[in-house]
């Protein structure tokens, strides 16, 4: 039987992701929020459609071909070339402190960017059905690119890291608060491994807070010590 099933992101090493998958509700509501912005766009073009059409008449059928065309690329455009652009995050997303990310939990590939929205036109039917019935919310944009939309800020819990490097994304810091809760669960060998890796990254990504690793420490301690919040006094 699959340990991991569908519904789990799967991290660094299969490591288990609990990242904080944005649902329909929120989703809907960005989605809203950006076809604001779609449509005054729309409403501009069809405007100069219709003021052309009403100088050359005989143009109609070609004036109509030319507004959907320009609707599409209009859509197309402002979805695709934002999310490239800012990662992920759209007017509406960001207003909602959401973004679009890999199914592995990290930075979405520009090509994930395009075809995700090359269906939007059909999502815009089956869209919401499809989150609602999927426990990772995703749209057939999603399974086709391999995404994933989650809030920028995890939820509400008991919180593991005080602090996280420089440049390092949402999905990046749940995979480092998922690996330090459960490393005690797993295999000696195998979270000291990851343990390692951790700290190479960081000191790759944040020198600063890198030069402060304590190397007599074990692996995960000393990832522990550098990022996680100190336990409570007793």
């Amino acid at each position: 039987m699959d340990p991991h099933p569908e519904t789990t992101v799967l991290g660094l090493d299969n490591v288990p992701l609990d990242l904080p998958v944005a649902g329909v509700g929120s989703r809907a509501l960005a989605a809203f929020l950006d076809y604001l912005v779609v449509g005054i766009a729309v409403f501009i073009w069809g405007s100069i459609c219709i003021a052309v059409f009403a100088m050359r008449p005989r143009f109609g059928w070609w004036m109509v071909a030319l507004f959907l065309v320009g609707f599409f690329l209009i859509e197309y455009g402002y979805f695709a070339s934002v999310e490239v652009l800012r990662e992920g995050r759209t007017f509406g997303k960001w207003a909602l402190g959401l973004r679009v990310v890999s199914r592995e939990g990290g930075r979405a590939a520009t090509p994930a960017f395009l075809v995700r929205n090359a269906v939007r036109s059909v999502d815009l039917v089956v869209g919401v059905p499809l989150m609602a019935v999927d426990p990772l919310a995703r749209r057939l944009g999603d399974r086709l690119a391999g995404t994933l939309v989650v809030h920028t800020e995890t939820p509400a819990r008991e919180t593991i890291l005080s602090q996280t490097p420089r440049a390092w994304t949402v999905a990046e810091a749940a995979l480092l608060e998922t690996f330090l809760r459960r490393a005690a669960d797993m295999e000696a060998w195998r979270s000291e491994r990851l343990a390692r890796q951790s700290l190479l990254r960081i000191e790759h990504d944040d020198a600063d807070r890198g030069s402060r690793v304590r190397r007599a420490l074990a692996p995960v301690d000393a990832l522990r010590q550098l990022v996680a919040v100190p336990p409570a006094p007793r």
